[in-house]
C-alpha cells in the first residue's frame, strides 16, 4: 500500500510540477507562471494515459479489462430494462460516464480548475512548490467530493457540461475496457444480480 501510495504521488502529483517548472524555468523564462496549473494538468493526463496504455500491454490486465467491459454491459442492461442474459448484454456499450476511468479524469479536470483559481486569486502560492504540492494534497477531499457529485450527476443527465466533462474519460475507455468473452459475459450477470435488490422498488 505504502508503494503503491508513494509511485501514484511521485507519478501523477511531483512528476507533473517538476516537468512544467523545469520547462518554464529553461524554455519559457517563468513567463507561464499562472499557467502552471492548466500544463500540470494537461501534463498528468498525459501520464496517466501512457501508464494506463502500458499496463494493458500485460496479457492478465487485458483480461481483467475484459471483466470490466463485461461490468458495464451488464449495468447497461439492466439500466434498459432488458433480461440479464448473455445475448442482451452482448448488445450493450462497454463505455459507462459514470466509470471509474472516467471519475479520475473528472478529478483531473476538477484539480485543473481549482488550482488555477487558487493561483489566480493568491498569486505566490506556488512560488515554493514543496507547500504548493502540499496544499494540492490538501484540496484532494474537496477536488474527489465535487468529482463524485459529478459523476452522480452525469449518470441521469444529458446535456453540453456532461458530454464535455465525460468525454476525455470515456475515450480512455478504449483503453481500460475490453470487448468479453461470453464466459466473462457470464461472471459479469453473475456478479450484478448478486448486488441487486429483491425489492423491484429498491431497483428503481
Amino acid at each position: 500500500m505504502v508503494l503503491g501510495f508513494g509511485l501514484s504521488f511521485l507519478l501523477f502529483v511531483y512528476l507533473p510540477t517538476f516537468l512544467v517548472d523545469m520547462v518554464d524555468k529553461y524554455i519559457f523564462k517563468d513567463a507561464l507562471a499562472n499557467l502552471h496549473p492548466l500544463f500540470e494538468g494537461i501534463m498528468r493526463m498525459i501520464i496517466f494515459i501512457f501508464y494506463f496504455y502500458l499496463v494493458s500491454l500485460m496479457p492478465d490486465i487485458k483480461r481483467v479489462f475484459m471483466y470490466h467491459g463485461a461490468e458495464h454491459k451488464s449495468i447497461f442492461c439492466y439500466e434498459n430494462g432488458l433480461e440479464l442474459t448473455v445475448e442482451n448484454v452482448k448488445k450493450q456499450s462497454r463505455f459507462h460516464p459514470r466509470c471509474g476511468t472516467s471519475f479520475i479524469f473528472v478529478v483531473i479536470i476538477i484539480s485543473i480548475f481549482i488550482s488555477s483559481v487558487l493561483v489566480v486569486l493568491f498569486p505566490t502560492i506556488d512560488d515554493v512548490r514543496l507547500v504548493w504540492i502540499a496544499i494540492k494534497l490538501l484540496i484532494i477531499p474537496i477536488t474527489v467530493a465535487f468529482s463524485y457529485e459529478f459523476i452522480k450527476y452525469a449518470g441521469t443527465h444529458d446535456n453540453i457540461l456532461v458530454k464535455t466533462l465525460s468525454f476525455p474519460g470515456l475515450m480512455m475507455q478504449r483503453i481500460s475496457t475490453k470487448e468479453p468473452t461470453d464466459d466473462i459475459i457470464e461472471v459479469g450477470i453473475a456478479a450484478l444480480k448478486a448486488v441487486l435488490p429483491d425489492d423491484v422498488e429498491d431497483n428503481n
